[in-house]
């Protein structure tokens, strides 16, 4: 009876902790202003506008330094049913721009993966992840933390 108790109890404790909100960095290194009158595109300029709404900060760099970044201005926001999100844009010339928010909404809908789009103007990655502060890595420290949790499955 002790048994059966223990493990209904941990299954709700695992079930309310999953329906908790996550918290996601947010900050920017993009100068909105000019990024936005650049887009054309609708669709693009609604969704790109929200990054008018996240403190713009030097140190929200791709290397992110959690205490500097913090220091200076970055936040770290409730994200109500949401995935955090970390885009990065390497201009041709290496200038590279960030962008750490939460997509609100969107647990259902968008799963932790990393994007990569390569044009004539540069390259964009943008990353998702659902977990508590998530969006704080480089792309390196989520595919060591990837390529771990595969290793640690192999040697069950």
């Amino acid at each position: 009876m002790t048994k059966i108790f223990f493990t209904v109890s941990i299954l709700s404790l695992l079930s309310a902790v999953q329906t908790l909100d996550i918290r996601c960095y947010a900050c920017t290194t993009i100068d909105a202003n000019a990024m936005l009158s650049e887009i054309s595109d609708p669709n693009w300029l609604r969704w790109l506008e929200n990054v008018r709404y996240v403190p713009f900060s030097q140190k929200c760099i791709d290397y992110f330094e959690v205490d500097q970044a913090l220091r200076d201005g970055v936040r770290s926001n409730e994200c109500s049913n949401g995935v955090c999100m970390k885009m990065i844009f390497q201009e041709k010339n290496g200038i590279s721009h960030v962008w750490r928010s939460c997509i609100p909404n969107a647990k259902e809908q968008i799963r932790s993966d990393c994007t990569k789009i390569t044009s004539g103007e540069g390259n964009l990655e943008v990353c998702t992840c659902d977990g508590n502060l998530c969006n704080i890595g480089t792309t390196r420290n989520w595919l060591i933390g990837v390529l771990l949790a595969f290793a640690f499955l192999l040697l069950k």
